[in-house]
């Protein structure tokens, strides 16, 4: 490494309890493993900088390991890292400012205890991209990997319908190419100018976890931009460690920092609603990303009943393809089982995306009595239409239109079942959709969510613009923790999940079966 004494980088170590002893079956040293990564990636970095660790009270091994490794230099003599040792206190972002503030460099890289790094000289890959002199460029963050060697991240959106959002979640290693601009990078290996840091105040120490995302938000709103960037990688091994003894890493700790962003934005981390959004923050450059915000944002596009081809629907489809009959079976079924569990027949049933509208009409044939909505005029005009003519023992199913808020023209409570049916990955604020069917189904009534599954792509870049955009706007689709997420926080606490019938089968779509709380 360089020996110059005036670093252009610092790294900074938060530390709390990331040795062998806090790891799983103390199998891992976790703090160790990250120190070794260090000493293999930079031993022949030319471009000067500095490793500050600060240590939180730890008591297990971690502490003994930093402290040995202080005792150690880099080839030019410097220190290889400077410790601080303080008691206590169970808050990363007060523990962050401190290094912060100590920092020397103009870069400033939050290292988590539990993260390796991967790439050899990536101190001078990561002044390159921040000396390129792109407008307002405030924020970096590495590709990050699972230990499989798979992309868990390669940046996030935070303001995007399917809530917090990991780009290129599960993707091959290599298959991001270039830089992108998101909303948000992972917190564990965060590069930032100092001067963001200073110019918006450091982290908010209300945050017990999460901090960094309101960082990354706040360095949005005042207008600095950030890129994830495919040449800089480095693992996370979070799934390696205990949950330690203290609040952050309790399901209290996760709730009470999900309150306090709430409070703070006005809108959920995990179940965000787009529409409110825009509306709170109109004007402001956090809502840089056009294609979800301003006049240019995407809208999926309207097709008028007269351009509806019979032969490319479902209807057609059904009759003439068994694969497909059973895809539309398995849909059915799962319903149909939640309705004989509720012990209730649906008056009516509530479907919400009606497709073309055979779903519906699969249910009246059965005796149901159906009330289906979509945002859609013209499928709701071409699912009357081939229903018109068809004889059901009970009711014909009722088509309806979705307001254009996203409310749904029935009473609170007052709905046994709902189906929604492949209309979150379409709609353009799915939280919305989400909190009017808690609002009108019934304290102990269920909900059947389907949404398409899309196979994974291995060749696919979200990196790519062309690709980009279809991801984001009519290829939209959902991870199965996203929508989960999105379901339970949308749901405010009224929703649970019971069941997930296809998780673990990929060639199947996702089906969660939800219930309503009898609070």
């Amino acid at each position: 490494m360089s020996d110059s004494l005036t670093p252009r980088v610092s790294i900074l170590i938060p530390n709390f309890n990331n040795g062998a002893q806090s790891s799983r079956e103390g199998a891992v040293n976790l703090i160790l493993d990250l120190l070794q990564s260090l000493e293999r990636t930079l031993a022949t970095e030319t471009t000067p900088f500095e490793v500050l660790a600060y240590d939180d009270g730890s008591d297990d091994d971690s502490l003994d390991t930093l402290r040995q490794w202080a005792k150690k230099t880099w080839p030019n003599g410097q220190p290889f890292l400077q410790l601080t040792e303080d008691e206590h206190c169970g808050i990363l972002a007060i523990t962050a400012n401190k290094l912060s503030r100590m920092a020397k460099g103009d870069i400033l890289v939050r290292l988590d205890g539990d993260v390796v790094c991967l790439t050899p000289n990536w101190v001078a890959k990561l002044v390159a991209y921040m000396d390129q002199g792109i407008d307002r460029l405030g924020v970096i963050g590495p590709k990050q990997l699972k230990p499989t060697m798979k992309i868990h991240a390669f940046g996030d959106f935070i303001l995007h319908p399917n809530g917090y959002t990991h780009i290129a979640n599960n993707l091959p290693r290599d298959a991001v190419k270039r830089a992108l601009e998101v909303d948000h990078v992972m917190g564990c290996f965060y590069c930032c100018k100092k001067e963001v840091f200073e110019d918006i105040g450091g982290y908010d120490e209300d945050f017990l976890r999460g901090q960094t995302i309101d960082f990354g938000l706040r360095a949005r709103k005042a207008g600095w931009r950030a890129f994830a960037v495919p040449d800089i990688e480095f693992i996370h091994n979070h799934v390696k460690r205990e949950d330690r003894n203290t609040r952050a890493d309790t399901n209290e700790g996760l709730k009470y920092t999900m309150d306090v962003f709430e409070s703070k934005w006005g809108f959920s981390r995990l179940a965000p609603d787009m529409t409110k959004i825009a509306a709170d923050y109109a004007g402001s450059p956090l809502l840089w990303n056009k294609l979800y915000f301003g006049d240019q944002a995407y809208k999926p596009r309207a097709v008028p009943v007269d351009q509806i081809d019979f032969n490319q629907t479902e209807w057609a489809s059904y009759a003439a393809d068994e694969a497909y009959q059973k895809k539309i079976n398995v849909r059915m079924v799962a319903t149909i089982d939640v309705i004989k569990q509720a012990k209730v027949v649906p008056q009516p049933l509530v479907i919400l995306g009606i497709g073309e509208g055979l779903v519906s009409h699969l249910f009246a044939s059965q005796g149901g009595h159906v009330v289906a909505y979509d945002d859609r005029q013209g499928h709701i005009a071409f699912a009357n239409k081939c229903v018109s003519n068809q004889k059901y023992p009970g009711k014909r199913p009722e088509f309806k239109l979705i307001s254009d808020d996203g409310t749904i023209d029935m009473p609170d409570a007052s709905v046994d079942q709902i189906l929604i049916d492949r209309l979150l990955e379409r709609y353009p604020n799915p939280t919305v959709i989400l909190k009017e069917a808690a609002r009108i189904l019934k304290p102990g009534g269920f909900m059947v969510v389907i949404s398409d599954r899309k196979p994974l792509s291995t060749n696919e870049d979200p990196s790519d613009p062309a690709t980009f955009v279809k991801l984001m706007t009519t290829e939209r689709h959902f991870l199965w923790l996203e929508l989960v997420n999105l379901v339970k926080a949308a749901g405010n606490g009224d929703l649970d999940l019971a069941i997930d019938i296809f998780k673990d089968d990929l060639s199947r779509d996702m089906v969660l079966i939800v219930r309503r709380s009898e609070k």
